[in-house]
């Protein structure tokens, strides 16, 4: 593949181009190549490819699906709503601009060598302009910063010219420049570097030509310093021109290189050495969790930006977080080092002197400084330069939010690794051969050290050299949680994440250490701000919100799509490791906190189901006068909500079932029902249910029908009839022993689903008996939406038979009753019945309406499996009515729901896609 975006679009794939000009698919193409990481949220994207309209959901993934096949590359999706694409940087004249520019800072490299990759950087850039031609605000702001980060590369580019010594180069390229732009200054600076043979007064007949034309510099720092080239003497060519001021160098090594952050280092990069041209203060604070890599981040990005600073760097270890008994470095102490360093000369007393004379002496100077292991933000505040063309490097445990909200520094959270960077750290301990053999182990080993780089290089340095049995033997160990983090620890080498997140820990206040308790014991893998606060009122009490803040800010929570997160590791030690650190007796706050996550679970999920469904009943206690749960407005907040708290209630009944909470097991099994079915997750229902099976908590025969029901209709859509049969049989016998009405309504829901089940099964006469002793029962009771389904189920076996005129008959009965109930999904269903009868009337333009009718239902619900299968129904009717661009519209969204939904048959859908276009 050959694409480019530096100019007019286009894309060419085995030497065809399959993208160009300013199509809908270029826009998108370029939308994601100039994106950061090649990656772009929904809304971004939409701005760029259709500006000042209204798109309607499915159309971005359709234009995705079209991409991805002309492309023949993977396209993605992520669970944030962003889109990606995965390209390898040589194949797009904007990524191999970028990847040669990343290479020119590498620490090591000499200014010949930094020269060539720029050199091959610039040479990406033609004549006209990025993005050529692509319309819209949103293009023309990417313009924009593809603009400033050509000037950006450029001006790097005549620096590292004019310290390689290619002043021939450097002169032809500045006159051309000048030519075009001939108020430029900082071009011009380098024109005068390019020409040291000139005496003072040509200099100055330059300068006064340049002032004369285009008026002061407007930068102090720069019209400085070109003033001071002015007044310098000519050289030979031969010459040197050396500072007498001496700076310091006190940066520590980078190390080894560092995998997986080179995007970040980047982008980092651009922004110190950006802020340093605008002769702007850069504060930069890498925040993080113990362990993460800050620090080696920090070393790496100070070597990469350390050229650019021509009055040196300093560097002070703060020890925020170095231990539980040495104490963190004072201010005072730092000042005084830096002030030595640079040979300032000052009678100032005190910090606040001593970070005024600091400020004074940086103030018309180019400094780096690196400041590793910051407590908090009134630790680095006194050793801030003022404003001018500094740059800080801080790293801190804490997010630093004080400094944030009075400096305005740009805050960049480090996460661990991603899968293929983590593994390629443990591969790096093993030879070639070592690491196939071992593939399985590693990824494991990637897995059970959370992706942390600390934990990381631990693992990688005990796995060097060693026989694949014993790496076998660690993986063993570590799965084990209670090992996991003393496999973890190097005492000689002074490596340890257990002590990393212990010294984290050990400074939190009381109320935040048992939260942090609490927040492990439950069972995740993530939780929202209300159960949070509704478990730490069970718990420390007090100001739980303040406590939440504090863990969020020290990063031992993660607070991410508005939902609190726990790294495996941080959890594995606040369960086994932190009994020390909680001042109450732990077996009562263990049950305390467990009872409180299921019922919290429970209510809170229970109040969504009966949004979802109201006609369920299920034997859930009232809510108590401590909890408050505030019920969803509609079936689409309520399945928003179980969408973000699926996972959290799914690990909710599977702790349940180890801690021996049956009562809470089989109901949260239960609840959770109606929303797996319509996101179509039968297997996840049948599994939680057999496991229950035998709950001593179930009791009342209607409860155990209608848990064999739900265990039916699970069966049911997995294509188990005979198994869904035998489960519903076992409901009716269960709902005849009970004459109350509650049992004999339980007795009809178990005939109804029977009679479809046996409809299944090629048994009509059966089905149709099992329909009519339901129908009356239901007629019996007064249940109205009972009746409906009844009727409904009657009429399709009159359809099955042919008989169309007695199925419309019954369906279009039981349509009325479910319109004057509010039951949304039965009136859907029985449109779709509704539809396949005048489908085989020949009734086309009212099976459609019907059709689409039911899909506007089903979408309002959140049930994307009958969406799925009524708009499919749906591009059938209007294949055959001869519209085929409609058919399209309604099979791009079934790719939409089926890819949500796990991917299955989506294949087929796209073929009949690619038949249609």
């Amino acid at each position: 593949m050959e694409a480019h975006v530096l100019g007019p679009v286009r894309v060419e794939v085995g030497g065809r181009r399959v993208v160009q000009g300013r199509t809908k698919l270029a826009a998108l193409f370029a939308a994601l190549i100039t994106s950061p990481g090649c990656r772009a949220g929904r809304t971004e994207i939409e701005t760029c490819v259709w500006p000042d309209e209204r798109v309607p959901d499915d159309r971005l993934p359709s234009l995705m699906t079209a991409l991805r096949k002309k492309l023949e590359v993977p396209l993605e999706r992520g669970k944030s709503s962003a889109y990606s694409i995965n390209l390898p940087w040589e194949s797009t004249d904007y990524l191999r601009f970028r990847e040669f520019g990343r290479r020119s800072g590498a620490p090591g490299l000499s200014w010949q060598e930094r020269f060539g990759w720029l050199s091959r950087a610039m040479d990406e850039w033609g004549c006209e302009e990025p993005l050529h031609g692509l319309p819209g605000p949103g293009f023309d702001d990417r313009r924009t910063e593809l603009r400033i980060e050509w000037r950006e590369a450029l001006l790097r580019h005549l620096a590292a010219a004019h310290r390689s010594d290619e002043l021939d180069w450097l002169r032809n390229r500045t006159e051309g420049l000048l030519a075009q732009c001939p108020e430029d200054w900082p071009v011009f600076r380098f024109h005068l570097l390019a020409r040291p043979e000139l005496s003072q007064r040509s200099r100055f007949r330059l300068y006064t030509g340049m002032r004369d034309r285009s008026g002061p510099p407007g930068d102090r720092e720069l019209e400085e310093e070109i003033k001071r080239l002015v007044k310098r003497a000519s050289v030979s060519r031969g010459g040197s021109d050396r500072s007498e001021r001496a700076v310091p160098r006190q940066l520590p090594a980078a190390g080894r290189s560092i995998l997986g952050r080179e995007s970040l280092l980047a982008g980092l990069r651009e922004t110190l050495v950006k802020k340093r041209a605008d002769g702007v203060m850069a504060l930069v604070v890498l925040s993080g969790m113990p362990g993460v890599g800050k620090s080696a981040l920090a070393r790496h990005l100070a070597a990469e930006v350390a050229s650019e600073f021509t009055d040196g760097a300093l560097h002070a270890d703060l020890r925020g977080f170095a231990g539980l008994d040495i104490e963190p470095a004072s201010p005072d102490q730092i000042l005084d080092g830096f002030l030595a360093a640079l040979e300032v000369k000052t009678r100032a007393t005190g910090p606040e002197n001593k970070a005024a004379a600091l400020r004074t002496h940086l103030a018309n100077r180019s400094v780096l400084i690196l400041l590793d292991d910051a407590a908090d933000a009134e630790q680095v505040r006194p050793l801030l330069p003022g404003d001018g063309s500094c740059a800080v490097i801080i790293t801190s445990r804490s997010s630093l939010d004080g400094l944030h909200a009075s400096e305005g520094v740009c805050l960049t959270q480090i996460d661990p690794l991603d899968g293929e960077d983590a593994a390629a750290l443990l591969n790096d301990a093993l030879t070639p051969e070592s690491a196939e053999a071992n593939r399985d182990s590693v990824a494991e080993l990637v897995g059970l050290c959370g992706r942390l780089p600390l934990a990381l290089s631990v693992i990688a340095r005990r796995i060097t050299r060693r026989p694949s049995a014993a790496i076998r033997a660690l993986v063993v160990q570590m799965r084990e949680e209670r090992n996991r983090l003393r496999a973890m620890d190097l005492p000689d080498d002074q490596l340890s994440v257990m002590a990393a997140l212990h010294c984290s820990v050990g400074v939190r206040s009381p109320a935040a250490k048992c939260l942090l308790w609490q927040l492990a014991v439950h069972p995740g893998p993530s939780i929202d701000w209300s159960a949070a606060v509704d478990l730490g009122r069970a718990g420390a009490g007090g100001d739980v919100d303040r406590a939440l803040e504090e863990l969020s800010g020290a990063n031992l929570v993660e607070l991410r799509d508005d939902r609190y997160h726990l790294h495996d590791l941080v959890r594995v030690l606040a369960r086994h490791h932190m009994d020390s650190h909680i001042d109450r007796p732990l077996p009562a706050l263990r049950e305390k906190t467990l009872s409180r996550v299921f019922e919290y679970q429970l209510q809170h999920t229970w109040a969504c189901d009966r949004v979802i469904d109201s006609n369920r009943v299920l034997p859930v206690p009232p809510v108590s006068a401590d909890m408050e749960v505030y019920p969803p407005q509609n079936d689409k907040e309520a399945m928003r909500l179980l969408d973000a708290e699926y996972e959290t209630v799914t690990g909710g009944i599977e702790l349940a079932i180890q801690k021996g909470y049956s009562r809470y097991a089989w109901l949260l099994s239960m609840v959770l029902i109606t929303y797996q079915w319509r996101r179509g997750l039968y297997i996840a229902v049948e599994h939680n249910l057999t496991r229950v099976e035998n709950c001593r908590d179930i009791t009342a025969p209607s409860d155990w029908a209608m848990f064999h029901r739900m265990l039916a209709g699970s069966r049911e859509k997995q294509k188990k009839y005979a198994e869904a049969a035998d489960s519903l049989r076992t409901a009716v016998l269960l709902g005849e022993q009970d004459d109350s009405d509650p049992g004999r309504l339980s007795l009809a829901r178990s005939l109804h689903a029977l009679a479809l089940t046996l409809r299944r099964l090629a048994d009509p006469e059966g089905a149709a008996e099992c329909h009519r002793r339901a129908l009356d029962l239901f007629r019996t009771l007064g249940n109205r939406v009972g009746e409906a389904g009844a009727l409904n189920g009657i009429g399709t076996l009159h359809h099955d038979r042919g008989e169309y005129d007695d199925a419309l008959r019954q369906c279009t009965e039981a349509r009325w009753l479910f319109e004057a109930t509010t039951d949304r999904n039965g009136l859907a269903n029985v449109l779709t019945t509704l539809g396949k009868i005048h489908l085989s009337r020949s009734e086309r333009d009212r099976a459609l309406t019907m059709y689409e009718r039911a899909v506007d239902l089903y979408r309002e619900l959140g049930n994307w499996s009958h969406e799925a299968t009524a708009l499919e129904r749906c591009a059938d009717i209007l294949v055959s009515a001869g519209r085929a661009p409609d058919a399209v519209r309604a099979l791009e969204r079934v790719v939409v729901l089926l890819e949500r939904l796990g991917g299955e048959g989506v294949r087929n859908v796209l073929d009949r896609l690619d038949g249609l276009r």
